[in-house]
């Protein structure tokens, strides 16, 4: 008996033992190709002892107990975990996380698993962002995300991209998305370096963007940027230089051709002569024209443009402890553009600094500091309807250098500006300049502390400054005027922003885990303000420059077109409550409600408060008892619906105040009346009803994943410009007169197919359905908008048009019908008639009528442009008019590979759009331009209206003459495809279908290969990670758009003053893109 209690008694104490011995633990942690991971977090499960492993993947803990387990957890990697027991030495192999249910979601004031989103959200990471290299991130976002469309401006430096979330509901306020970087809301995000991006979340339906209410209607992008983080300094430096090469450009007419439709053009307007002498044609003028068959043609676009290059530096460091973290960083582009005197630079520096002042008590500080200057050229300034100002006067410009005349050039009259040779693009270019400098300054503070287990209370106050300042100036030699201008316009402003949010997780309150409930409450107080003041010199001493006129500008010699004008801006203040609770039943259903009120300065008393509720639920199917045989190869699949309303209040802050102007005397004083825009202290807020049902799902864990989403929204009260009585003395107001919906599907899909240790390959796809409709608009409202292109001579003067019942976006015009042949008329007696059943044309009025008899009251003559009779009323005229194109796209996205194999990673981003429309204004202002000499010397584009009609032949002398005997008019015109071009002569474009062409296109956006060097290798000189890459940039885009490119919108602004609304699918005076060749470097310390 003795004897057992000692067996025991011994047995009980090596147990006893064997439970605490203690040891030390070695090891090494690799990917699935065998590289070491550095950062690897290690950790004893159920405590707070761990540690990370170093840069060549080793880590070592002191004293870890055998019968402990070690969590082995890294991003982007599944969680390992493994028991101690007697092992002392580890070689653990991390494998790649393929699922996105646990990803955390950045959503309004707060995060969230994806697992647990009710709303619809799009995501990207950004490595994926930073893989592509572009100096703006909006070009990195075209094609990712589903539901969001970016249309480019076009190529120049620093161009302006065009984001739309779900089609956008307003017709004349913004339909910009709410850019918030950081929990700060800024107005653009084209400033912040990709490399700088942790992740871009896009709130799409109204559950997820209610929370921001007033300014969440168009969805919210919301940015973070790479911030502190603790362990040992990781220093990071990225660079690439960039080659871009000499753009493809429109091309000119050849020489012969040139000279010989000026002369003919000149003869019709009576200047037939003038243009012999000056090239050499005719008898009396040495008989050249079959010369310049084999004169080069100088087409001055080759002049003005060239390769480019960009550089691009980011410098980043970032580390701490457990109490004090940091990140810095500093970046800066140089963009050398393809075009002559124009390019991009910008600085960025951010500071992140994290210090946890207690337990339960954390400070965050970020300062940011932003400098960008675009250097431009006389193209790109002013206004795009004056001739002088537009990339379209290089392809203009006469393109023979030596005539074989021996007339001066003053034979053009107006025209002369496209001959004499001080008007030359290149002197043009050179004796201009435009330069826009932009700075902005932030700091962001953030005070988080947990007032008692799962309460915490956090305040953040942002705070921001930005000033502005552009010169221009237009030398001497420019324009027919010959008069130097300097302008200066400078502004500034700032904004503010105090958000208290308070948040409670009711974790601890239920004795169940089935249930789960939190609540976020919140207070938001925002301010802003901008000013801008403006002066204006014209005419300075021809011997002054740039310098010397800025150095004195108030010395300009003409009083009367000089002026000064300063504008303190409206201030705009708007205080918020919101709040929103989260709902959880046994991990499979989830309830959101959201509700906001806002109150803004931006309305009159009685309309400045708005309240904008949601709620959304969520139904994760795939979690539920009965599909249990299932979830051996169903990961997730969760239904989706949510219904809420946003609002827009993205307006002018004195709209609902009366507009009052003032204006400089020539004596120097100032007198003041009212302006064109009426008060309205009736307006109220544009509001968005969003209608969401989605679905997640997710396969053979994470190898198919993705989301599709059916939407409806509703925007009611879109304000207009209504307008009034002249004898109120205004012209209009805004007022709260129409409704739009957005109807679509969109659609996300991810296939990792291959994922192995040593090679990994997966595609992913996005699509974007999207139907826009003008609901409800009052019949006296402005719908009617210019193309600003032309004058308000143009046919019809005002092409763009909003109707109930079609999209935003028509073009209105003439159904091109071909022209009128020989066949078409009766000639007894040399009077043309018509014949029985063909219709008369009086659109607008042609050179040239003059070289036939017509019947009494007739407008139409052979080779004049013919249209369709669409009224059926028996004639052609202005009545005609109807809509020629509905240009925004239904259908857009992209898709993509990416792909590793050992140390080599690859990429192909595409994207495309499947249909949509452009309007060629190039080739309508090159077809049109008439006026008498105005255009004389004017070239004109290669295009498909080359093989068009002609009234002129050449007799044996080899003079010009009308040919007016019908047989021989057919004969000269037996294969001519096209009527008559550029004899309208009024300088009227007239608008038709001829020029609205297809938009759809296919683009490879980027092509990347890169090399990762071996960590063995690379930290033997002190790197943790080196990388090199290259990537190919637009490498081709199909197309059948006889323009530069498709995916263009030269007119994105909206101005009240024309159109005040949306004029997509328009391409003039575009700056042509490149195809690029990045070379990059990835290296960290």
């Amino acid at each position: 008996m003795q004897k057992r209690k000692i067996f025991l008694a011994m047995l009980f104490s090596m147990l006893w033992l064997t439970g605490f011995a203690q040891n030390d633990v070695t090891g090494v942690v690799k990917d699935g190709t065998g590289e070491p991971l550095i950062g690897v977090s290690v950790m004893i499960k159920g405590s707070t002892t761990g540690t990370v492993t170093d840069f060549d993947g080793n880590f070592t803990m002191k004293s870890v107990p055998s019968s402990a387990q070690l969590q082995f957890s890294y991003i982007g990697f599944q969680t390992q975990v493994v028991n101690v027991g007697n092992t002392t030495n580890f070689n653990i192999t991390l494998l790649e996380d393929n699922t996105t249910l646990e990803d955390v979601v950045v959503i309004g004031y707060g995060t969230m698993k994806r697992k647990d989103l009710t709303g619809s959200v799009s995501s990207v990471t950004g490595d994926k962002l930073a893989a592509v290299p572009v100096s703006t991130v909006s070009e990195a976002l075209q094609g990712k995300l589903s539901g969001v469309n970016v249309t480019a401006q076009d190529g120049r430096p620093g161009a302006a991209m065009t984001i739309r979330v779900r089609g956008g509901g307003s017709i004349t306020q913004s339909n910009d998305p709410l850019f918030i970087v950081d929990g700060v809301a800024v107005s653009s995000i084209d400033d912040i370096p990709a490399d700088n991006i942790e992740s871009i979340d896009v709130l799409k339906d109204a559950s997820s963007t209610a929370i921001y209410g007033a300014r969440g209607a168009n969805g919210v992008i919301l940015i973070t940027t790479k911030g502190a983080k603790e362990g040992k300094a990781v220093v990071k430096y990225n660079m690439y230089y960039q080659i871009k090469a000499k753009p493809t450009l429109m091309k000119s007419q050849d020489a012969y051709y040139y000279v010989r439709d000026r002369w003919e053009y000149m003869q019709a307007v009576g200047y037939g002569d003038n243009m012999a002498r000056y090239y050499g044609l005719g008898a009396e003028n040495g008989n050249h024209l079959n010369d310049y068959k084999n004169v080069s043609s100088h087409n001055y676009m080759d002049d003005v443009f060239q390769g480019g290059h960009m550089w691009n530096h980011d410098l980043s460091v970032s580390g701490g402890t457990d109490k004090t973290k940091y990140f810095a960083s500093a970046n800066y582009t140089k963009d050398a553009s393809t075009m002559k005197n124009s390019g991009f630079n910008r600085w960025n520096i951010s500071l992140k600094l994290q210090q946890k002042i207690a337990s339960s008590l954390k400070l965050d500080v970020e300062a940011r500091y932003n400098e960008t200057a675009t250097t431009q050229n006389r193209f790109f300034s002013g206004s795009t309807a004056n001739i002088n100002n537009t990339l379209v006067y290089p392809w203009m410009f006469n393109p023979i250098d030596g005539p074989l005349g021996n007339a001066a050039t003053t034979e053009f009259g107006e025209g002369n500006i496209f001959a004499e040779p001080q008007y030359n693009p290149i002197a043009v270019i050179n004796d201009n300049d435009y330069l826009t400098k932009k700075q902005r300054v932030g700091l962001n503070t953030a005070l988080t502390w947990e007032i008692v287990k799962n309460l915490t209370a956090k305040t953040e106050l942002a705070l921001a400054r930005n000033w502005s300042k552009t010169e221009t100036w237009t030398g001497p030699n420019t324009g027919r005027d010959l008069t130097s201008q300097a302008k200066l316009a400078q502004g500034d402003g700032y904004s503010t922003a105090w958000t208290t949010t308070l948040n409670y997780d009711f974790a601890d309150l239920f004795k169940s885990d089935a249930h789960s409930l939190n609540l976020l409450i919140g207070n938001e107080v925002l301010g802003s303000r901008s000013n801008t003041s403006t002066i204006l010199g014209y005419q300075y001493p021809t011997s002054w420059g740039k310098e010397t006129a800025f150095g004195q500008i108030q010395m300009a010699q003409d009083r009367n077109q000089s002026y000064f004008t300063n504008n303190i801006g409206v201030a705009s203040h708007t205080i918020s409550w919101f709040g929103r609770a989260n709902y959880n039943l046994l991990g499979r259903y989830m309830l959101t409600f959201t509700m906001r009120a806002d109150g803004s300065s931006k309305f009159a008393e009685g309309n400045r408060w708005g309240y904008f509720p949601a709620g959304a639920f969520a139904w994760r199917i795939s979690d539920e008892p009965f599909m249990a045989s299932a979830q051996k190869w169903l990961d997730n699949l969760k239904l989706r619906v949510s219904f809420g309303t946003s609002g827009n209040d993205g307006i002018d802050a004195s709209a609902f105040i009366d507009q009052w102007v003032s204006k400089q005397q020539a004596d120097g004083s100032f007198n003041y009346t009212t302006g064109d825009l009426k008060g309205n202290p009736d307006l109220t807020w544009e509001k968005t009803i969003s209608r969401n049902i989605g679905i997640d799902y997710s396969f053979l864990n994470g190898k198919f994943n993705g989301a599709i989403d059916f939407y409806w929204n509703t925007t009611k009260d879109c304000l207009m410009l209504v307008p009034i009585n002249s004898t109120s003395g205004f012209s209009y107001k805004f007022m709260n007169a129409a409704k739009t919906s957005n109807k679509g599907i969109e659609f996300a899909f991810n296939y990792n197919i291959i994922d192995k240790a040593d090679f990994n390959l997966s595609f992913g796809i996005t699509y974007n359905y999207n139907v826009n409709k003008v609901e409800e608009v009052p019949a006296d409202a402005n719908m009617d908008g210019q193309m600003r292109f032309a004058s308000t001579a143009m046919n019809p003067s005002k092409p763009y048009i909003i109707r109930q019942g079609e999209p935003v976006g028509l073009i209105i015009g003439y159904q091109a019908d071909g022209f009128y042949k020989v066949d078409d008329f009766n000639v007894v007696d040399g009077v043309w008639t018509l014949k029985d059943g063909v219709k008369d044309c009086d659109v607008t009025t042609y050179h040239g009528s003059e070289n036939y008899t017509l019947a009494d009251g007739q407008k139409a003559f052979p080779g004049m442009p013919k249209y369709k009779d669409t009224n059926e009323d028996g004639k052609i005229d202005q009545n005609d008019v109807t809509i020629i194109g509905r240009m925004a796209p239904k259908h857009t996205g992209g898709f993509n590979f990416a792909g590793r194999y050992k140390a080599i990673d690859f990429n192909a981003n595409f994207a495309y759009q499947l249909d949509g429309k452009v309007f060629n204004a190039n080739f309508a202002r090159s077809v049109h331009s008439g006026n008498n000499t105005k255009w004389a010397a004017m070239n004109r584009l290669e295009s498909k209206f080359d093989n068009h009609w002609r009234m002129y032949d050449l007799d044996a002398n080899g003079n010009l003459y009308p040919v007016t005997d019908p047989a021989e008019l057919a004969a000269l015109n037996a294969g001519a495809e096209y009527g008559l071009l550029g004899y309208v002569s009024n300088d009227a474009p007239v608008v038709s279908d001829n020029y609205i062409e297809s938009a759809a296109y296919l683009r490879l956006q980027s092509l990347t290969i890169g090399y990762t060097f071996p960590k063995t290798l690379i930290s033997k000189i002190g790197l943790s990670n080196a990388r090199v890459y290259f990537t190919g940039g637009n490498l081709f885009c199909i197309s059948g758009y006889k323009g530069l490119d498709p995916d263009v919108n030269t007119n994105s602004a909206m101005d009240p003053n024309y159109s005040g609304f949306p004029t997509p699918g328009f391409d003039y005076n575009s700056y042509p893109r490149s195809r690029t060749f990045t070379f990059g470097l990835n290296v960290a310390f």
